[in-house]
């Protein structure tokens, strides 16, 4: 799972963004995968999103600290953590 973002263009020329919990899915008869969205947040600019995206992170964080995820493949490192009140932030 990850987070993707699509954004929208009005007709008055403003972009809005819409932060998403997508998936890659297989699909047998076309060989390939495909992208299924899991949970869509709204509008990236409505506060109610970002409260959201923290619950959501909060209950990751709950489960696994990032070294725990960093430390399961080698391949990820990383370059700075610290907490950003109730979640991490990774760069």
């Amino acid at each position: 799972m990850f987070l993707r973002e699509s954004h929208q263009k009005r007709a008055d020329g403003s972009v809005l963004a819409h932060p998403r919990l997508a998936e890659s899915v297989w699909d047998r008869e076309k060989g390939r995968s495909r992208t299924r969205i899991v949970y869509s947040f709204g509008r990236a600019d409505d506060p109610q999103v970002v409260a959201r995206l923290r619950r959501l992170a909060r209950s990751i964080l709950r489960r696994c600290s990032p070294e725990e995820i960093v430390a399961e493949d080698p391949s990820w490192r990383v370059e700075d953590a610290w907490p950003y009140g109730d979640a991490y932030v990774l760069e």
